[in-house]
């Protein structure tokens, strides 16, 4: 059994992807793609009494940084367990809020992984707490596996 590392891979990991946005090539078995249709199936579920969702760019980050842990842990090259709650990742990113929820979901394909991702947060969207989202999606060529992270946030 793996013990969950007191270290927060935070900062490091948000260097790593300043540092890929920058121009450094990801590893072969790994690449990020847009998001599009996770954010706009997140943006269609919001309730209309809460006022609609807004994409931020440190929820966006933290989201970013949870689905590539996940995609390591499965390619068992983690050195720690997956991230389960996003709260001190983005307080450590300097994001305000207080609550936190993450919702994940991996599939052999988009469309499955974005189900499966919605099916497990279908009642946190109705939750007027949440003010701002990020999202991520990952597609892991050599396990033919796609993560997708939201992370709901607020307050």
């Amino acid at each position: 059994m793996l013990r969950r590392s007191r270290v927060r891979p935070w900062v490091a990991i948000a260097s790593a992807s300043a540092a890929i946005s920058a121009g450094v090539v990801l590893a072969p078995s790994t690449f990020a793609a847009p998001a599009p249709d996770i954010s706009d199936a997140v943006a269609s579920l919001r309730g209309m009494a809460c006022g609609p969702l807004r994409n931020d760019p440190v929820v966006e980050q933290a989201a970013e940084i949870i689905n590539r842990l996940e995609d390591d842990y499965v390619s068992h090259t983690a050195r720690q367990q997956p991230i389960s709650d996003p709260v001190p990742g983005l307080k450590d990113l300097g994001y305000g809020g207080s609550k936190a929820k993450l919702l994940l979901g991996t599939a052999r394909t988009d469309a499955d992984a974005i189900t499966a991702m919605l099916l497990q947060g279908y009642d946190a969207f109705a939750d007027c707490a949440y003010r701002d989202f990020g999202v991520s999606r990952l597609r892991n060529e050599d396990t033919g596996l796609t993560f997708t992270a939201v992370v709901l946030a607020g307050p």
